[in-house]
């Protein structure tokens, strides 16, 4: 029983990572931005982004972690950003489908996963 409930949330977390990614992206502002660097956290790098935004000039990192040598954009570049004013920890950028997949997969995995428990316990 505890499995089932564990994949359940991965379940749950994955429609709520799909969820949250459309509403931050409906009410966020599309910005220019120019990619300033990369900075580490724990051992994983996260490109950095500075922008303006009413008059004030920022600078966050992007929300999804990203290898400076393999990474779409080059230092300096302009970059089409979204940033969510009410949420000023990080920035996506426009067009990446990184979270989504991240969604998706939980939501497969932990959906399979999930039939599958419920099935050897007997209830399908």
């Amino acid at each position: 029983m505890v499995l089932a409930i564990f994949y359940g949330i991965i379940c749950f977390a994955g429609f709520y990572l799909i969820i949250k990614c459309l509403i931050s992206r409906k009410r966020g502002v599309h910005l220019e931005g120019r990619l300033v660097g990369f900075q580490e956290e724990r051992g994983t790098q996260y490109p950095v982004f500075s922008f303006t935004y009413e008059g004030e000039e920022l600078t966050l990192p992007g929300g999804v972690p990203a290898e400076p040598k393999k990474f779409k954009y080059e230092e300096g570049e302009s970059v089409k950003i979204i940033f969510d004013p009410s949420n000023r920890k990080f920035v996506d950028i426009e067009g990446s489908m990184t979270e989504y997949i991240y969604g998706i997969a939980a939501v497969v995995l932990g959906g399979f996963l999930l039939f599958y428990q419920l099935k050897k316990m007997g209830l399908f």
